[in-house]
């Protein structure tokens, strides 16, 4: 058995001057691995791919002893039909910027299922296709449950796609926001899609769903986190163990079942930073027990 790996996510408000900055304190704080949103750097501009910044960046990376994971930029949506060429030059040039970066994994959120028949059709055909491109270019693609839809849902599309190079992530705090907000069994979920499950997101909320959120989400974003943070409301990305999802039941039922991916702790640590390392070390000795 290999050792077990603990991630920790960057800011997404990183700077060139921040980068090797937050790296040295991953390092510092005993985290085997970081998650980049693609949406820190211009790694890509209008669909197409920016080599020099992937380039530059990965040149700062390759300095520490880091393995690195990637995850989609805001905005793709490859149910917008009416910007679809764009969202697929996107979702490719996303996989390409992982390629560049040395990053053998990257995470696409599954949002919301439509009604529409026309938009899941061409949501699948999409994955089908950047699948078999990813593939060709080592670097596996993860479907993500977000909080306002079913986790059932994104395992399910993994099954529908039956393709090898298509897994999950599941994003043990969704999860539990998902589960709160519709009514459904956190726990039972997790042992369903955990066949599925290829790479896992370890953050903490209060279980305290924000209707905005599907209601106006343009407003939602207005919302400064400080405040969401302070009343609790929504997906707030809290470090681990500081809210209240069975974070550590979850874990053990995906350690039972066999996961032995990244653990990655996907939450604001800038304002966790004197307790980073705890943080880590709990997911370890979670993961490891």
């Amino acid at each position: 058995m290999g050792k077990t790996c603990v991630g920790i996510s960057l800011e997404s408000n990183l700077t060139y001057h921040s980068l090797a900055d937050e790296l040295e304190r991953a390092c510092a704080d005993g985290f085997d691995a970081v998650e980049m949103n693609l949406s820190a750097f211009p790694f890509i501009i209008a669909g197409e791919l920016q080599p020099r910044v992937a380039e530059y960046v990965r040149s700062v990376v390759q300095r520490y002893p880091l393995k690195l994971t990637m995850h989609a930029g805001y905005g793709l949506d490859l149910r917008n039909l009416e910007e679809y060429a764009m969202h697929k030059n996107v979702l490719m040039a996303s996989i390409d910027a992982c390629t560049l970066l040395g990053a053998d994994r990257l995470n696409l959120h599954f949002e919301e299922e439509s009604m529409f028949t026309a938009r899941e059709r061409a949501f699948f055909q999409a994955h089908q296709e950047a699948a078999d491109y990813a593939m060709e270019r080592g670097v596996m693609l993860n479907i993500e449950n977000i909080e306002v839809e079913y986790a059932d849902k994104a395992a399910d599309f993994v099954r529908r796609l039956d393709h090898k190079n298509v897994g999950m992530t599941l994003d043990l705090g969704h999860l539990y926001l998902s589960a709160c907000y519709f009514g459904y069994d956190y726990l039972d979920t997790v042992r369903r899609c955990a066949p599925q499950v290829r790479h896992v997101h370890v953050n903490d909320n209060v279980g305290i769903f924000e209707p905005m959120r599907v209601e106006n989400h343009r407003l939602y974003d207005t919302l400064s986190m400080g405040y969401r943070t302070m009343f609790g409301r929504g997906d707030i990305h809290i470090a681990p163990f500081w809210g209240k999802a069975p974070l550590e039941e979850g874990m053990r039922i995906l350690k039972d079942a066999g996961f032995s991916g990244i653990w990655l702790c996907e939450y604001k640590s800038r304002s966790f930073l004197p307790f980073n390392r705890e943080v880590q070390q709990r997911v370890r000795r979670i993961a490891e027990q």
